[in-house]
């Protein structure tokens, strides 16, 4: 592939991961004022409040440090699990007790998986201690 190929799909690679930060930022933004505005007060108001808001500071960092990269692998990471909560707290909701259940555990599994394994053992040791020890080899 030519030069002026490679620089074109290097843009196009940036433009998606900035086109998946601003989804990202504007979902969580939209999150913090339709629960000031439009959604019932429910009894998890405070952890969902702070929950959308440090997630929304975390982004801008980020994406203003130049960690878009590191960042969108754990925006997709975390957002994983956050799929069975939301169907918990649909069918919560809605009174499906047993599809509430269900969703819990799968939300727990993925919870425990994704964040406390995955995340520590592959994704903070390949971008910290996993880098350091490639760029020594260099």
């Amino acid at each position: 592939m030519s030069l002026l190929g490679n620089a074109f799909t290097s843009f196009q690679q940036r433009l998606k991961l900035k086109a998946v930060y601003m989804y990202a930022a504007g979902f969580y933004t939209y999150s913090i004022f339709a629960l000031i505005f439009w959604e019932t007060r429910r009894s998890d108001f405070g952890v969902s409040m702070s929950h959308h808001v440090a997630t929304v500071i975390l982004i801008v960092l980020s994406y203003i440090l130049r960690f878009a990269r590191i960042g969108s692998v754990v925006l997709a990471l975390h957002d994983a699990s956050d799929i069975f909560l939301e169907i918990t707290k649909m069918s919560k909701y809605s009174g499906a007790e047993a599809m509430a259940s269900f969703a819990f555990i799968l939300f727990v599994l993925s919870w425990i998986i994704l964040r406390l394994i995955y995340y520590p053992f592959w994704i903070l040791w390949s971008t910290s201690y996993g880098v350091i020890q490639m760029l020594d080899k260099y």
